[in-house]
């Protein structure tokens, strides 16, 4: 780990170390790192423009899991969670942009967030990394009991996003730095019979004592701007992937302006709004050359079906989106 930049260094695609519940993964496009968190059942598009680089390092300790996932491109995921785990994240650095839970914006030197529900909804800046905590519910309310900590409740939960003084986000993360340097560099020490149990023990209370007791509106994050106006364009434009729509008609439907739905996208995407539509075509298309058939599919037809009907136009955007030619995804499946 560079402890100064607070990155995590990790081998690529070695998922057979001495400690099997230590895993390291890489990947080169969006499809393959969708595929491997399949089990999350989470769906992640790619929003931003090139070649797409993403790592996955997870240390799993007794019951509880630490997973640290970057991007070198502006993502998009949003899924079902494991209903037996809470889940708790924080944003590990950034490059550029900025990072959303639930339409929320994200202080990355306080904010703890994710814990909300049995769904994610999550928006990555280009370049960023963020660490998930996965503790089963037991647990947590076990050591929340202990430490009389009875305000962490449904209603806590509920809120999503708490904001944490700087020094005690500082504290997790120096605790977390520590737990991944000796995943990468003595995995065999976390094999130990007691380490279990002496994670437990350290990291659980220090989360929890570092959630304020007392929450105050100056704790909980707001929406963003415009969120559920934002929310219900999003919706209606993943219901016209395959149909005309403009600006204007988005707006009349949805009772808006096209100004307030232009800066609203451009809050949250950082991008218009009919340029999110045509980066989710450009994405559905992908999904599909990758689901088709080399020997049957013609990518000029497919990229029609989704509003891309000048083929070189389509094949000049699908390629500064993805860093390859549409013919490249589809030959992948040969």
């Amino acid at each position: 780990m560079d402890i100064n930049k607070s990155k995590i260094t990790q081998t690529k695609n070695n998922s057979g170390r001495s400690n099997h519940n230590i895993v390291s993964k890489f990947f080169t496009d969006v499809d393959g790192f969708q595929e491997f968190l399949a089990y999350q059942r989470y769906e992640i598009i790619q929003l931003t423009s090139g070649s797409l680089e993403a790592g996955f390092f997870s240390i799993q300790v007794g019951n509880i899991s630490f997973t640290y996932i970057h991007a070198s491109q502006g993502t998009q995921a949003f899924g079902d969670k494991l209903k037996e785990y809470c889940y708790f994240s924080i944003v590990w650095f950034e490059n550029e942009g900025a990072f959303y839970s639930y339409r929320h914006l994200i202080d990355p030197q306080r904010t703890l967030f994710s814990f909300k529900g049995t769904e994610a909804d999550f928006i990555a800046s280009k370049g960023g990394g963020i660490i998930h905590i996965n503790i089963p519910w037991k647990t947590f309310h076990t050591y929340a009991d202990k430490l009389q900590r009875h305000d962490l409740d449904h209603n806590f939960l509920s809120k999503n996003h708490v904001n944490l003084l700087p020094t005690g986000m500082k504290e997790i993360k120096d605790y977390l730095k520590q737990l991944f340097w000796l995943a990468v560099h003595k995995p065999n020490w976390l094999q130990k019979p007691d380490i279990e149990k002496l994670v437990a023990d350290d990291f659980v209370p220090l989360l929890i004592s570092h959630i304020p007791i007392k929450c105050n509106s100056k704790n909980f994050m707001k929406p963003s701007r415009r969120g559920k106006l934002i929310t219900q364009a999003e919706k209606k434009i993943l219901g016209h992937l395959d149909q005309p729509l403009t600006l204007k008609q988005l707006a009349e439907n949805l009772k808006s302006s096209s100004s307030a739905l232009s800066y609203g996208f451009q809050d949250l995407f950082g991008m218009s709004p009919m340029r999110y539509l045509k980066v989710r075509r450009l994405n559905a298309v992908r999904q599909h050359l990758k689901a088709s058939d080399p020997e049957s599919c013609v990518i000029a037809t497919l990229a029609s079906q989704f509003g891309f009907y000048h083929q070189s136009h389509f094949t000049k955007d699908y390629k500064t989106m993805f860093g390859e030619l549409p013919s490249e995804t589809l030959g992948k499946k040969a």
